[in-house]
C-alpha cells in the first residue's frame, strides 16, 4: 500500500453567510470516520483533484447573501491545504466533497 494511503485524511468544513445571521455550519472529520459512501466521495475527490491549485484561485466574490466555505484538508502531519470560495465559486470538482460535508454538519448540528 503507498505511503499517502497510509496518511491520516483530516478535513474541517465552515459554511458562513448566507440571507439569516448565524447561519454557521461547521463540521470536522477523519475521512476513517465517515460513511463508506461518503469516505469514497471524499477519497475520491482529494485523490483527484489539485488542491494546491484550487487554493492559488480560490477567494470569494461580493455577492451579498452567499454562503462562504472554508475548507481545510490535511494529509498526514505536513501537507495542508486551506481553500475559500463563495457559494457562486465552488469548484465542480469540489461540489461532491461540499455535499458531504454540509450534509454532516446538518446531521450534526441537528442532534446538538
Amino acid at each position: 500500500m503507498a505511503r499517502a494511503a497510509l496518511q491520516r485524511l483530516h478535513l474541517r468544513f465552515v459554511r458562513t453567510g448566507g440571507i439569516f445571521m448565524g447561519n454557521r455550519l461547521e463540521t470536522e472529520v477523519d475521512a476513517d470516520d465517515l460513511g463508506e459512501s461518503d469516505a469514497a466521495i471524499v477519497r475520491d475527490t482529494i485523490a483527484r483533484v489539485d488542491l494546491q491549485r484550487l487554493a492559488g484561485a480560490s477567494g470569494s466574490g461580493t455577492g451579498a447573501d452567499e454562503y462562504q466555505y472554508d475548507l481545510t484538508v490535511q494529509r498526514g502531519p505536513d501537507q495542508v491545504v486551506h481553500l475559500r470560495f463563495d457559494e457562486t465559486r465552488v469548484p465542480a470538482e469540489l461540489l461532491p466533497l461540499v455535499d458531504v460535508l454540509v450534509r454532516r454538519a446538518e446531521e450534526q448540528r441537528r442532534r446538538s
